[in-house]
């Protein structure tokens, strides 16, 4: 085998050992855990503020008569109880 083969497989196992190495750490499993801990907060946050901004048209829109009576109890009842159990989610989540 030739020195430029040697270099090349010696650089293969080199690479190989750099993108390999994170899963073999002592703390890979906990970092994984707070990354996906991080991540479902990060959701939650961004659905509660969908949540809420959909509240807030719901409101504009039964002010300016484009909804009825009913159909704005309804909405408004379904919107807050998916509101009430994000933000219970997003408490045990802290």
């Amino acid at each position: 085998m030739t020195a430029g083969a040697w270099f090349a497989l010696l650089l293969g196992f080199a690479a190989l050992g750099f993108v390999a190495a994170p899963l073999f750490r002592k703390d890979a499993a906990e970092q994984e855990l707070l990354a996906a801990a991080h991540s479902e907060r990060q959701d939650l946050t961004s659905r509660r503020e969908m949540v809420l901004a959909a509240l807030k048209d719901l409101e504009d829109d039964y002010a300016t008569g484009k909804i009825d009576d009913t159909d704005y109890n309804q909405l408004k009842s379904q919107l807050s109880e998916k509101a009430v159990d994000i933000m219970k989610r997003l408490d045990q989540a802290s």
